[in-house]
């Protein structure tokens, strides 16, 4: 676990957030905590495009490009390239649709979690509990009891989305790494090959 948010704290500082500002997202409101780790993942997705295509310059310009899409968004355009999984673009187009209901009507300021859920039928729960506990292990003793996944989720669905959330964003960083890796790779076997030109010459 410690890790992951060794990887997201990697993110935060990619992006020039404050220190600790995912570990901040917990204190804000429901609807601003939904808001926040939305505009994380704009920001996210979009450097990581960026990084893909090997063209930082035009990071600003992918920025414009909308995050979920299911033609042409930022998360699908992702999960082409191989750079998320089918339930991570799962869970960030959850989280991108959720984020668009509550920004569009000022009066959904006052949502909450408990409310939310409380309004779902069976099925919704469940589809519910699938993305937002994506990052949550089936069972797992919490509080000195043993939990299921779709009781702690259910309990406790803030908590579960910034999980998931860090999750997501530890696997984006890493592919982040490797693409600079490779980059890095590339370029030494460039030079090996032109020192080593120049030297039989």
């Amino acid at each position: 676990m410690s890790d992951i948010f060794n990887d997201v704290a990697d993110f935060e500082s990619r992006l020039n957030l404050p220190k600790d500002f995912y570990r901040d997202l917990l204190k804000e409101d429901d609807w601003s905590f939904i808001i926040k780790v939305s505009a994380l993942f704009e920001a996210a997705t979009t450097h990581l495009l960026a990084i893909r295509f090997r063209a930082p310059e035009i990071e600003t310009e992918l920025a414009f490009l909308e995050q979920a899409n299911p033609r042409n968004g930022k998360i699908v355009l992702l999960e082409k390239m191989e750079a998320l999984y089918k339930e991570q673009t799962s869970v960030l187009t959850k989280l991108a649709n959720l984020r668009n209901q509550l920004a569009h009507k000022i009066e959904n300021v006052n949502f909450n979690f408990d409310n939310y859920i409380s309004d779902m039928d069976k099925n919704q729960i469940s589809a519910f509990v699938k993305w937002a506990g994506h990052g949550v292990v089936e069972t797992a003793n919490y509080k000195g009891a043993c939990i299921t996944r779709h009781d702690f989720v259910t309990s406790n669905p803030k908590f579960s989305i910034w999980l998931t959330a860090a999750e997501v964003l530890a696997c984006m960083n890493l592919d982040i790494q490797g693409v600079e890796t490779r980059i890095q790779t590339e370029a030494f076997g460039w030079l090996k090959s032109i020192t080593s030109a120049c030297t039989k010459d």
